[in-house]
């Protein structure tokens, strides 16, 4: 069982900002990149969509027919396990054992349903490092569907902020907080997550390019927070990463390698806890 059974997606050439002004009946949300959107709705709307182009002068590049299973990789969404957390889509029956926690996490159509490499072992990672202390202030950017934040808060974060510069992942990442009952602990912001690293954080969790990932560690905020979780790398790059990391007296105590990529969980003994 899926959310949606087909997705059209019309990719527009321009940033449409204010998107559900425009559509509300089966329409998913936008998908901003750069100077292109993509509009995700579970059924066509090729008649909208061309009325939105030829009234705002945006020009319409592609459409396309996909099948939402096809989108996630052809992954079964299931419920999975990272230590006493059980994440599940909400249109599962799960049963769980006393000591588990229960986290529906509904992905729509964005980053962050647990079953790629980078996520899964961003969740591994966060575990370990609650096993040995508990951070209290988690920056958590690229947040996705919000699957990470939501981890560290039922793990025992007091407050995490979690960013993203996707308007449909913010959304999501938003629904999904609210039906975990976590509004109070977390607060979800769009925005560049370079734009954001000056934040306080005891740790912070960077699921992203490489570049956005080269620019935060061209910033000496990094360098101020007692735990580093990155990932969203390719073993070569990765390797790069650690030795920057190295020089700047960032511990590696962890290195998650799985398929193509690397996760890599860094500690700074010197970086006082906020």
């Amino acid at each position: 069982m899926f959310p949606y059974e087909t997705l059209y997606i019309y990719e527009i050439s321009g940033a449409i900002p204010d998107s559900r002004n425009f559509f509300k009946k089966d329409f998913i949300g936008c998908w901003n990149e750069g100077e292109s959107s993509f509009l995700f709705f579970s059924t066509p709307h090729d008649e909208e969509v061309e009325a939105l182009v030829d009234q705002k002068g945006y020009s319409l590049v592609t459409r396309n027919t996909l099948d939402y299973k096809a989108w996630q990789a052809g992954e079964e969404l299931r419920p999975f396990r990272i230590g006493n957390l059980v994440f599940s889509p909400p249109w599962e029956n799960v049963v769980i054992e006393t000591e588990e926690i229960l986290v529906h996490i509904d992905p729509c159509v964005v980053f962050g349903t647990g079953y790629h490499p980078t996520t899964r072992s961003c969740l591994r990672a966060l575990w370990e490092v609650f096993q040995k202390e508990r951070p209290e202030t988690i920056l958590d950017l690229g947040t996705g569907s919000g699957i990470l934040a939501l981890a560290a808060a039922k793990w025992g974060a007091k407050r995490v902020l979690a960013i993203d510069c996707n308007e449909l992942a913010v959304e999501t990442a938003l629904r999904n907080v609210s039906s975990n009952g976590e509004l109070e602990r977390i607060e979800v912001r769009q925005g560049k997550a370079e734009d954001f690293i000056d934040e306080e954080a005891d740790l912070v969790c960077a699921n992203l390019h490489l570049r956005v990932i080269e620019s935060l560690l061209s910033k000496e905020a990094t360098f101020k927070k007692r735990w580093l979780v990155l990932s969203g790398l390719f073993h070569k790059d990765g390797r790069e990463v650690e030795n920057r990391l190295e020089r700047r007296a960032v511990t590696i105590v962890q290195r998650f390698e799985e398929e193509n990529w690397m996760t890599l969980t860094g500690f700074n003994k010197n970086a006082p806890r906020s």
